[in-house]
């Protein structure tokens, strides 16, 4: 009995999270980024990967794809600076950080 409740114990599950779906308190991150955010913004044109890459480009490595939803929206969010913009060293790149956490 006990060797039987050890080899239960002993098998991984898989995850019951589907980090592609963000969860309410994530996605409640994800609202009060974009409500920080300043309105003045011009509509951004390219791809959520480029997106990505303009916000994150020492990310080259981890290509968006193989990123959960759920990594891209913590990681977008802890980025946004105190003035409600995101910054790439010196670069604005605000309108794709926007762009990507609404394509979330």
């Amino acid at each position: 009995m006990m060797r039987a409740l050890l080899l239960a114990l002993a098998i991984e599950l898989p995850a019951l999270v589907d980090e592609d779906v963000l969860e309410p308190s994530i996605q409640n991150e994800v609202d009060h980024a974009l409500s920080r955010a300043p309105a003045d913004v011009a509509p951004y044109t390219n791809s959520a990967e480029r997106a990505y890459l303009e916000v994150f480009p020492a990310s080259t490595n981890a290509p968006f794809a193989a990123t959960s939803k759920t990594d891209v929206a913590i990681k977008t969010v802890s980025a946004q600076k105190a003035d409600g913009r995101w910054l790439s060293g010196t670069n604005d790149v605000t309108a794709a950080a926007i762009f990507l956490l609404e394509s979330l």
